[in-house]
């Protein structure tokens, strides 16, 4: 019996020191959340719930390999969608302070060859546009074939009218995870490195965060997640098809402009410190990654800023969230892949961080947010929130 209670308390305290505090335990809120993940049909799913610099709260819920019932874990690696845009540009904002990479410069001059709208050829496309989703590109003329280099998409001498809305570029907001793509080839083009190992060396490792873009190269890939569509009446990905799909470790920017679309994988405690980080003014645990005017910068609106004359919902990568709280302005990000749903908000005034991670749910849209996110939220705002 004592052996047992040392071992208990052993794995008490390893968890403490991995997470820097004791979480809160509230049986009553993790059963309500628990009929709201029931009744949007959730396979499995993380919580994790930060206020001021602690993570105060965690639900994990469900499987994370539903066959053999293998339950998620602190530890389970989720895929997080579009997510991975806003993380993608913690690094992007961070060689723009360095100088390597500039807002408002014409991409052409990055990428080595003139990049134009074929609809507006005068109007130059910038890294501003990429990451407020101004940039008029589209996924209609062969970017989902992931053959093609980046060249033979947006060069003007491939004339690809295809990739391209009669807009031009600052004039509308669309949402482009071709754009929002591109950003992964640019992070290479200005650091020399390979885009994972870019982000890793100087975002994650120094928070000590385990996150990648492929799950390969995860500390422990066994953990990660099936995946799982229709509320888990279909396997979209297994564990080995995961694992399975082709990893380029080369600096290869013609061929990397699909990763920082929705590729990264990390687990909830992680996300959870990512937008604390981002909360803080891009700080964390006195480890300063981004300037606190970057970050400003970031959660901004672009309205007038380069060539952007609208106001788009997105600062750089960053969502400006005014249906979630009535009266308040949130920020953060929502990821969406097949039947996956993501989020990363925070709640500047109340210092409030928010994420979730499933790997299969309803995620039916309410306002623009999915409605599982929308009632998770609204619980966890009734119990932390002010």
């Amino acid at each position: 019996m004592h052996r047992i209670f040392c071992a208990l308390l052993v794995c008490a305290l390893t968890f403490m020191v991995c997470t820097g505090q004791a979480l809160e335990e509230n049986p009553e809120l993790d059963a309500e959340l628990g009929k709201i993940f029931k009744n949007y049909k959730t396979v499995g799913a993380t919580l994790v719930v930060a206020k001021g610099d602690e993570i105060i709260y965690e639900r994990d819920y469900g499987y994370s390999y539903l066959l053999k019932k293998v339950r998620v874990e602190p530890d389970t690696y989720f895929r997080l969608a579009s997510v991975t845009k806003m993380i993608s540009a913690i690094r992007v904002m961070q060689l723009v302070e360095e100088g390597a990479l500039d807002l408002d410069t014409d991409i052409s001059k990055y990428v080595g060859y003139d990049v134009r709208n074929p609809y507006f050829p005068k109007s130059r496309l910038t890294l501003r546009n990429l990451m407020s989703h101004t940039s008029s590109l589209s996924v209609n003329g062969g970017f989902s074939n992931k053959k093609n280099p980046l060249r033979r998409l947006i060069s003007t001498d491939r004339k690809q009218i295809g990739n391209f809305h009669k807009e031009a570029p600052g004039t509308v907001y669309r949402y482009s995870n071709f754009g929002a793509g591109i950003m992964g080839s640019l992070i290479e083009l200005a650091s020399g490195e390979n885009l994972n190992d870019s982000v890793y060396t100087h975002v994650f490792e120094p928070l000590g965060i385990d996150a990648a873009y492929h799950p390969g190269l995860l500390k422990n890939p066994d953990n990660i997640t099936y995946i799982y569509n229709r509320g888990g009446k279909k396997l979209a990905a297994s564990r080995k098809a995961s694992l399975d799909q082709a990893w380029d470790p080369e600096v290869n920017p013609e061929m990397h402009y699909r990763l920082t679309v929705g590729s990264l994988w990390i687990c909830g405690q992680d996300l959870c410190r990512i937008g604390m980080l981002l909360r803080n003014g891009g700080e964390l645990d006195g480890v300063r990654l981004l300037k606190q005017e970057t970050v400003e910068e970031m959660i901004s609106s672009q309205e007038g800023k380069g060539n952007v004359v609208i106001d788009s919902p997105y600062g750089l990568c960053v969502n400006r969230v005014d249906n979630l709280l009535e009266g308040r302005m949130l920020y953060g990000h929502q990821g969406m892949s097949g039947d996956i749903c993501s989020n990363l908000y925070w709640d500047p005034d109340s210092s409030l961080v928010f994420a979730l991670i499933t790997n299969g749910c309803n995620n039916i849209m309410d306002d623009h947010i999915c409605a599982i996110s929308r009632a998770l939220f609204a619980k966890i705002w009734e119990i932390y929130g002010e």
